[in-house]
């Protein structure tokens, strides 16, 4: 996939007062802590098998996904194994034809029944996501590489009625001065933001977890 694509690309992601600073402001002291020994893993591209999000997310997650869950990912790769593991099923929705053949393959290898994973043209991402019935995910991931039809924001704004009362929708970087609007769509929803260096990424950024009102 091309890294310019639509928003998410190099000239999108904010100003940054310094090498602590996300888009939005600075990290927060948990994120200091964490920080040397993730840039390390960045700087050797040492990539574990994990969701590309910020690592202390991710260890939130890990904590609270049950058996009976039902993830939605917008945009896959390795997260889609690492929430196959934990969760009752993963829909997964990719363009990339690279991603769809990996995962198939490891589906194959690891004997992993519980993903639906779907091939859907970027310009169709959207309206296969509103197609889908409301109120039947625990978590969606919206982390997918957009495009001029297709953008994060809009996807948490069609992604709202998919989820259960009391699930967690995901928007990684969302630091990012284009993503503002979300937090005006999830006005009410109580929010985690995690702020950090992903793996093998040197730049410190967020994701941030929203939970819908019950």
């Amino acid at each position: 996939m091309s890294a310019g694509r639509g928003r998410h690309s190099a000239g999108d992601r904010g100003v940054r007062r310094s090498g602590l600073h996300t888009a939005r402001g600075p990290i927060t002291i948990s994120g200091r802590l964490r920080l040397p020994t993730a840039r390390l893993r960045a700087r050797f591209n040492r990539i574990p098998e994990r969701p590309w999000i910020v690592p202390a997310s991710i260890g939130w997650l890990r904590r609270r996904i049950r058996r009976r869950w039902r993830v939605l990912e917008l945009g896959a790769g390795r997260s889609t194994l690492w929430f196959a593991r934990r969760a009752g099923e993963v829909v997964a929705l990719e363009d990339n034809s690279f991603w769809v053949s990996w995962i198939e393959q490891q589906m194959a290898e690891r004997g992993l029944d519980n993903i639906v994973l779907r091939r859907v043209p970027i310009e169709r991402l959207l309206a296969e996501l509103e197609a889908l019935p409301d109120e039947s995910f625990d978590l969606v991931v919206v982390d997918f590489l957009e495009s001029p039809e297709a953008d994060r924001v809009e996807a948490v704004r069609l992604a709202r009625s998919k989820l259960r009362p009391g699930g967690c929708l995901l928007l990684d970087d969302s630091d990012r001065p284009p993503y503002a609007e979300a937090e005006e769509l999830l006005a009410g929803w109580r929010r985690r933001r995690f702020v950090g260096v992903k793996d093998g990424w040197p730049e410190v950024c967020e994701t941030t977890i929203y939970r819908r009102p019950r």
